[in-house]
């Protein structure tokens, strides 16, 4: 086997494990949003009528449990936050790969490659973030604490 073919599996190699990962980590948030929803289906049967959970909404808990009722898990500033940590964790891996490109000179155009793309992505999270961070102040769903 050359150089390039060796190069060639474990880029197939990481990205079989890339694909393998997200299954999981699907599985997993698939299994919590379940799992949360039958918890707060429970919670809404535990009132006997309209009036005590009317009343049970207008308290600080039922305040914190509304807000606990997001579609994917995950408050305002969570996702914001997660934008930042994947944009971080790309840009660094495409710095290693474009360092890498260095190092193994016959492959260098792939690594720059996916360097790149790595790089793009990352700025493209931490710009989105930002977008988003701006139009959540301006809609107020930031700030309200």
């Amino acid at each position: 086997m050359d150089v390039n073919e060796n190069f060639m599996i474990m880029v197939n190699m990481g990205i079989v494990f890339s694909f393998f990962t997200f299954l999981v980590k699907t599985f997993v948030e698939w299994k919590k949003l379940r799992y949360k929803s039958e918890f707060h289906h429970k919670l809404v049967d535990r009132f006997g009528n309209v009036d005590e959970l009317s009343h049970f909404l207008q308290t600080d808990a039922g305040d914190r449990f509304l807000n606990s009722l997001t579609i994917d898990g995950l408050a305002p500033k969570e996702k914001l936050l997660a934008s930042v940590s994947k944009g971080v964790v790309l840009i660094f891996l495409g710095g290693a790969l474009t360092i890498l490109a260095n190092v193994f000179i016959k492959e260098a155009q792939f690594f720059y490659f996916f360097g790149i793309i790595a790089i793009a992505l990352g700025i493209g999270f931490l710009v989105s973030m930002m977008i988003s961070f701006h139009l959540s102040k301006k809609w107020g769903i930031i700030g309200k604490e």
